[in-house]
C-alpha cells in the first residue's frame, strides 16, 4: 500500500539540512508503525543506516524491519546493516538484528553474509532482543539450508534462557537444525523440559520430539508431558503433540493416559487433532490398548469423513477384542 503521507516526505528525505531529513525520517518511521509505506522511501531509508547520527541509523534500521515485514526489501540496506553490528549501541544492535532477520526470513541473507564469529557473538549478547533475533536468524539459515553447524551448541544453551523470545527463537531454530538432520541426544532434556514453557517453545519442542524420535532418539519421560498437552488450549499445541505421540507409538512408547484424552479430542474442532487422535487411538488398539469409553465416540466418528476409514479399523480392533 502506498501511503501520499510519506510520498510528499520523499524530496525532504533527501534534503541537505540535517534536521529536515531528521524530522522527515522519524514521519517516515511513525508512518510505518502505523501500517503506512511507500517503496521509494526505502532507497532514502538506506542512505541513513551510514548517517553519522546514532539515532537516525537505529530508526531508518527499525524502519526498514518494518518494510521488510510489508514485503518491501531493498538488498542494499544488507551490506550497511551487517556493519552496524559492529556498534555497541543497544538499540542499534536490537534494530539491525531485526532487521537482518526480516531479511533472513526471505533468503535475502545467508551464512555467506554473515560470519560464524558474528553470529557466535551475536548469540552471547547481553540484550535479549539481540540473542532472540540472532537465534531466530540461524532458525532461518537452517530452515533455507544454510546451516551454520558450529552456533548449534550455543543455540542449545538458549533453550534456558530467562527471556521468552530467546527460548521461543532458540526451540524453533533447534527444530530447523532437526529437520536438517543435526540432533544431539542430550537435547532430549530440554525439549522435554521444554513442554511446560509458554505456546510457541511447547510447540516447537513437541514438533522436534517426533523428529528425534525417528531418528532414534526418544525417552518415556516425554509421552508423560505430551499427554499433558492434549489438553493445551491452543490448536497447534495439541495437534503437535498428539502427532508426536503418534511417532512415539509407533516406537513402541505408549501412556495409558492418552486414551482418555484422545477420545476427547475425536470431536475436537481442528480437523488435524482429529486425525492425530484416532491415529493414536488405532496404533494404540493395535498393540491391546484400549478404552471401552471409546466406542461411541468412534461410532459416532464415522460420519466424519475426514476421520472415518481410521475410525471403522479401530472399531473393528474393538469387536475382536469383544469391545462394543
Amino acid at each position: 500500500m502506498s501511503s501520499e503521507k510519506v510520498e510528499k516526505l520523499l524530496v525532504k528525505l533527501q534534503d541537505k539540512k540535517d534536521s529536515t531529513r531528521y524530522k522527515a525520517l522519524l514521519k517516515v518511521g511513525k508512518y510505518a508503525s502505523k501500517g503506512e509505506f511507500n517503496e521509494e522511501a526505502l532507497s532514502p531509508l538506506v542512505k541513513f543506516l551510514s548517517d553519522k547520527d546514532k539515532k537516525a541509523r537505529s530508526i531508518s534500521a527499525w524502519t526498514i524491519a518494518k518494510y521488510g515485514q510489508k514485503e518491501l526489501f531493498n538488498e542494499k540496506a544488507i551490506n550497511p546493516l551487517i556493519k552496524m553490528l559492529k556498534e555497541e549501541d543497544r538499540e542499534i544492535l536490537t534494530n539491525a538484528t531485526m532487521a537482518l532477520t526480516v531479511y533472513a526470513g526471505e533468503n535475502l541473507v545467508s551464512n555467506r553474509d554473515l560470519s560464524k564469529e558474528m553470529l557466535l557473538q551475536l548469540l552471547g549478547s547481553k540484550i535479549e532482543k539481540v540473542r532472540a533475533n540472532a537465534a531466530l536468524i540461524l532458525g532461518f539459515f537452517a530452515e533455507k539450508n544454510h546451516l551454520v553447524k558450529d552456533a548449534f551448541e550455543n543455540i542449545v544453551e538458549l533453550m534456558d534462557d530467562n527471556d521468552l523470545s530467546v527460548r521461543r527463537n532458540a526451540s524453533y531454530a533447534v527444530l530447523n537444525y532437526a529437520e536438517r538432520g543435526v540432533t544431539d541426544e542430550k537435547v532430549l532434556e530440554k525439549l522435554i523440559e521444554g513442554l511446560q514453557d509458554f505456546e510457541g517453545v511447547k510447540m516447537n519442542n513437541a514438533i522436534t520430539l517426533g523428529i528425534y524420535a525417528e531418528k532414534g532418539f526418544t525417552d518415556e519421560r516425554a509421552t508423560e508431558e505430551l499427554v499433558k498437552l492434549l489438553k493445551d488450549r491452543n490448536q497447534n499445541v495439541k495437534e503437535n503433540a498428539a502427532e508426536t505421540l503418534v511417532i512415539y507409538a509407533n516406537k513402541n512408547l505408549t501412556n495409558e493416559k492418552a486414551l482418555e484424552r484422545c477420545v476427547k479430542l475425536l470431536k475436537d474442532k481442528n480437523v488435524e487433532t482429529r486425525k492425530a487422535a484416532v491415529r493414536l487411538l488405532a496404533l494404540y488398539a493395535k498393540k491391546n490398548l484400549m478404552n471401552k469409553n471409546a466406542v461411541k465416540p468412534l461410532t459416532e466418528a464415522l460420519k466424519d469423513e475426514n476421520i472415518a476409514n481410521d475410525a471403522k479399523l479401530t472399531l473393528k480392533r474393538y469387536k475382536e477384542a469383544g469391545l462394543q
